[in-house]
C-alpha cells in the first residue's frame, strides 16, 4: 500500500481493522511530534482540545506531554503551553499566493486499491460546523481530482489524485484543518514543501507543486506504490544484507539533503517507502530544519523527533543542537530496527523510553542477533554512539561503509591497527581464504608456509584445547572454604540481608560464612576490591569498574526526607541554609543525600552537612537539646525501616515529599523516581496516594574473577524459600539490561527467562 509523506501511520481516523500495537506506537510517535511542534510555533490552543483529536492514544499522550514538560523544567527553558492563545493573524508571506511549480514530470504509477476511508472526517475543512457533512470523494479542486485518501496524520491529510492537465497519479497532501488554519500551521506546512521541493534525488519523493487551490493550502508529490519499512517490519525483520541495503540508500539520500542545508530531523522506518521495484524514497520532512536558519519552528527545550529513533541530544530537548549527526543516529536505529524488528532502546513507558534514550548505551546489534556480522555490528555501534562527534562524520561516509560491508572490503567503523593487519594478512593463507568462501591463488611464500606449520600444529591443538578448559573449569569451580560477607552498619538492613543470606548458603552446601560490619555502601566496594570479602551488598551508585560484577539486584532504596515537627523546614524550597544529617562515611545513604543535594544545588555552605549514625539521630531525638537535633535528616534505605518507623513514632519528625523527582532521576539515572506509600509508615499519616520521592537499587555484588559455584550457590540460596523481605523476585531480575553481571548470574538469569 502506498504510504504518505509524513504520516505513514493512520492515527483515530483508520482504514478497515483495528491497529496492533507497532501501528499505535507509530501512530503515538506522529501526534507527540505535532504536539511539540504546535507548542513551539505557538498554534496550540489548549492541551485539553488536543487530546480530544486522538482519544484512543489520549492516556499515553498525556504522558509524553508530562515527560516533555519535565524536560522542559530540566533545560530551563518555558513550560508547555496549556492556556488558550489569541487566533492567530493574517497570513504572511510563507503561504504563497498562487500555485508554484517545482518540476514537470511524466504519467505516474497505477492507482492501486483505494482505501474504504471515510472523507467526511478527513476533507481540508475538517472544522466545519457540526451536521455539515461536508464534501465528498472524488472531489474537483481546480486541475486536481482528489480519489482517495493514503493516510491521515496529526497535522495533515494525503489523498490519492489525479492531475488532469498532465494526466499523471500524484499524492496530493492538505493541511487537516483547511480553511480555518493558522499562521504557524500554515508556515510550518510549507516549511515541509520547501525543504522537500529543494531536493532532487532518485531516493527522495519529489514534490511538484505547492501553493493553495480554493482556499486549500496543498503541495502536490510524486505518488509512491508500495508500503513504508514499518509496515514491512511488521512482518518480520529483514535479512542484515537487504537492511544494509536499504539503509546505505537513505542515507545516500540523506547526504543530498545534508549538502543542501536541509536536516530530516524525523528519519523513522515508517518514513522510508519502497517501491515494487525494491527502490527506497525517503518523505515527510515536516520536522525539517535549515542549518542555517533561525530555530524559531524548534525552540530550545522541546524534544523534537520520534521518541524511539530520535538522537539522545533532542531526547534531552536540545533539538536547536540538531547537526548531521542527529540524522545519522537516527538511521543508525533505523538499522537496527530493520535488522532486529525492534528500536534500539524501548521502555515499558515514554517516560522510561526517553530516559533510555537520554542516558543509556545502546546495545550492540551481535548482542539482540548474536549471528549478525561483526563489521554490521561496528557500523550500527558507531552510528549510536551517545556523543555527536563520535558518529560518522557524515551521511555519505555512512553509506560508503555499508557499501563496503555488502562487497566484504574492510569498513571504516572501526580504524585497522596492528590486530587488524593481522587478520587481514592471516586472510591471504589459502585454507583460511577457502573456509572463508574466497579464493588465494597467488599466495604469498609466507603465507604457505604457515599453512604448512597451521596443518601440523592441528593434531597437538585437541589435546591443548582440552587441558585449558580443564584447567579453567578447575580455576572457575573452586569453591572458598569459608564464606566472607559485607555488611554494614550494626543492627541495619544490609548486615541482616548478609546474615540470611550466609544462613541460607549454610543449609544448602554445609559451607561456613562469616558476616563482617562495615561502614556501608562504599566500605564494602573498597573491601571487596581489597579481597577482604567474596560477596558485598551495595547501592547502585557503588557498582562500577571492571573488576567488579553483579551478582542479582536485591531490593530498592527510598530516600526518605524527615524533617523536625518544631523546626522551620516546611518544604523543599526551605532547605537552604538549615543543617542536614546525611549519615555515617562511607555509607550509600549519605552517597544518595548527596546526589538529591546536588540536584537540588544544595552544597555544604548552603546546608551544612551532619555527618552521624543513624542510632545516633535517634538518641539524640530523645536525649538532646532541640538546638543539638539537625532541622532536616536524609536517610536512603528499604520502605517501611524500623528507624525511620521509630523516629515517627518519637512524635518529633515527619516525612516529607521529594518535589521534582523526575528532573532529579534525569540529572543522576542511578536514581529513579518512587512513591513511599501511607502503608508504610501507617504512623505518619501520608495521603492515600503517598508522598514523592526518589530511590535507588541495592545489589548483591562480587568480584568479577569470583568462582562460578560460589556465585551459583549464593543465587540459590537467595531466591529459596522463606524469601528475604523486599527481594526483588527472580523472575523480574531476568529483565534487567545492561547491568555488569557475573557470567554464572548470567546464565542463571537466562535460564530464569526461558523457563518463564
Amino acid at each position: 500500500m502506498n504510504q504518505p509523506p509524513s504520516d505513514p501511520s493512520i492515527d483515530e481516523q483508520s482504514f478497515d481493522d483495528r491497529p496492533d500495537d507497532a501501528e499505535l506506537n507509530s501512530q503515538l510517535d506522529e501526534a507527540f511530534a505535532l504536539y511539540l511542534s504546535a507548542c513551539d510555533t505557538g498554534e496550540l490552543d489548549s492541551r485539553e482540545d488536543f487530546l480530544k483529536q486522538f482519544p484512543s492514544l489520549s492516556g499515553q499522550l498525556r504522558e509524553l506531554m508530562e515527560a516533555a514538560d519535565m524536560i522542559g523544567n530540566f533545560t530551563q527553558i518555558r513550560p508547555a503551553i496549556s492556556d488558550p492563545l489569541d487566533s492567530p493573524g493574517p497570513l504572511d508571506r510563507s503561504s504563497p499566493p498562487e500555485t508554484i511549480g517545482i518540476s514537470e514530470m511524466g504519467a505516474g504509477e497505477s492507482a492501486g486499491d483505494f482505501s474504504a476511508m471515510d472523507p467526511h472526517a478527513t476533507l481540508p475543512m475538517a472544522n466545519r460546523p457540526t451536521g455539515d457533512l461536508g464534501p465528498s470523494l472524488p472531489f474537483e479542486m481546480e486541475d486536481y481530482t482528489l480519489l482517495k485518501v493514503l493516510g491521515v496524520g496529526g497535522m495533515g491529510v494525503v489523498y490519492l489524485a489525479k492531475q488532469r492537465d498532465l494526466e499523471r497519479l500524484v499524492a496530493v497532501k492538505m493541511i487537516r484543518s483547511g480553511m480555518l488554519a493558522g499562521t504557524e500551521e500554515v508556515k510550518r506546512f510549507y516549511t515541509e514543501a520547501k525543504a522537500a521541493a529543494c531536493l532532487r534525488h532518485p531516493n527522495i519523493v519529489a514534490v511538484h507543486q505547492f501553493g493553495r487551490r480554493a482556499g486549500h493550502h496543498f503541495f502536490s508529490m510524486q505518488y509512491i506504490e508500495g508500503e513504508d519499512l514499518q509496515r514491512v517490519l511488521k512482518k518480520d525483520a529483514l535479512p542484515p544484507r537487504r537492511a544494509a541495503e536499504i539503509v546505505r540508500d537513505v542515507a545516500r539520500a540523506i547526504d543530498h539533503a545534508h549538502q543542501r542545508g536541509v536536516l530530516h530531523r524525523d528519519l523513522k522506518p515508517g518514513n522510508v517507502l519502497i517501491d515494487p521495484h525494491g527502490q527506497v524514497h525517503v518523505t515527510d520532512f515536516g520536522l525539517a530544519k535549515h542549518v542555517d536558519a533561525d530555530s524559531s519552528l524548534t525552540g530550545t527545550g522541546e524534544a523534537v523527533g520520534t521518541p524511539h529513533y530520535m538522537a539522545p541530544e533532542q531526547a534531552i530537548g536540545k533539538s536547536e543542537q540538531a547537526t548531521h549527526a542527529t540524522d545519522i543516529y537516527s538511521l543508525g536505529a533505523v538499522l537496527f530496527a530493520a535488522v532486529t524488528g525492534n528500536p534500539p532502546l524501548v521502555g515499558d513507558t515514554i517516560m522510561q523510553t526517553l530516559m533510555k534514550v537520554a542516558h543509556h548505551p545502546a546495545p550492540t546489534l551481535r548482542s539482540v542477533c548474536p549471528e549478525v556480522d561483526a563489521d554490521l555490528s561496528a557500523i550500527v555501534e558507531k552510528c549510536l554512539q551517545k556523543e555527536p562527534a563520535r558518529r560518522y562524520a557524515s551521511a555519505s561516509a555512512l553509506a560508503d561503509d555499508l557499501q563496503r560491508y555488502l562487497t566484504g572490503e574492510p569498513i571504516a567503523a572501526r580504524s585497522m591497527g596492528p590486530i587488524g593487519r593481522i587478520v587481514q594478512w592471516t586472510k591471504q593463507i589459502p585454507v583460511v581464504a577457502a573456509i572463508a568462501g574466497r579464493h588465494s591463488t597467488d599466495a604469498p611464500i609466507s603465507q604457505r608456509r604457515l599453512q604448512t606449520a597451521m596443518i601440523a600444529m592441528l593434531f597437538l591443538m585437541p589435546v591443548g584445547l582440552l587441558s585449558g578448559a580443564w584447567l579453567q573449569h578447575r580455576a572457575a569451580s573452586a569453591m572458598p572454604k569459608q564464606v566472607r560477607l559485607a555488611g554494614g552498619l550494626v543492627g541495619g538492613l544490609y548486615t541482616e540481608t548478609s546474615r540470611l543470606l550466609g544462613s541460607k548458603m549454610h543449609e544448602i552446601s554445609g559451607v561456613e560464612f562469616e558476616v563482617t560490619p562495615t561502614g556501608g555502601t562504599w566500605d564494602n566496594r573498597d573491601r571487596l576490591i581489597r579481597g577482604e570479602v567474596h560477596l558485598a551488598p551495595m547501592q547502585a551508585s557503588a557498582v562500577g569498574g571492571e573488576q567488579l560484577s553483579v551478582v542479582a539486584p536485591l531490593f530498592y532504596e527510598a530516600v526518605h526526607v524527615l524533617i523536625r515537627k518544631d523546626g522551620p523546614v516546611r518544604s523543599i524550597g526551605q532547605l537552604r541554609g538549615h543543617s542536614i544529617a546525611v549519615g555515617p562515611e562511607g555509607s550509600g545513604s549519605r552517597r544518595a543525600a548527596e546526589l538529591v543535594l546536588d540536584s537540588l544545588q544544595l552544597g555544604p555552605a548552603e546546608c551544612p552537612r551532619v555527618v552521624m549514625k543513624w542510632p545516633q539521630l535517634k538518641n539524640a531525638s530523645r536525649e538532646s537539646s532541640i538546638d543539638e537535633i539537625p532541622s532536616v535528616a536524609i536517610i536512603c534505605i528499604g520502605p517501611g525501616s524500623d528507624l525511620v518507623h521509630d523516629l515517627l513514632v518519637d512524635q518529633q519528625w515527619q516525612l516529607m515529599s521529594l518535589s521534582g523527582s523526575v528532573t532529579i532521576a534525569l540529572q543522576h539515572p542511578t536514581l529513579r523516581p518512587m512513591t513511599l506509600s501511607a502503608e508504610a509508615y501507617p504512623e505518619a499519616m501520608l495521603p492515600a496516594e503517598g508522598i514523592e520521592t526518589v530511590g535507588t537499587t541495592a545489589f548483591l555484588v562480587s568480584h568479577q574473577n569470583a568462582p562460578d559455584r560460589l556465585v551459583e550457590l549464593a543465587l540459590t540460596a537467595l531466591y529459596r524459600e522463606p524469601g528475604i523481605v523486599g527481594l526483588i523476585p527472580a523472575e523480574r531480575a531476568a529483565e534487567w539490561q545492561g547491568l555488569a553481571f557475573h557470567r554464572a548470574a548470567r546464565a542463571y538469569f537466562d535460564a530464569v527467562a526461558i523457563i518463564r
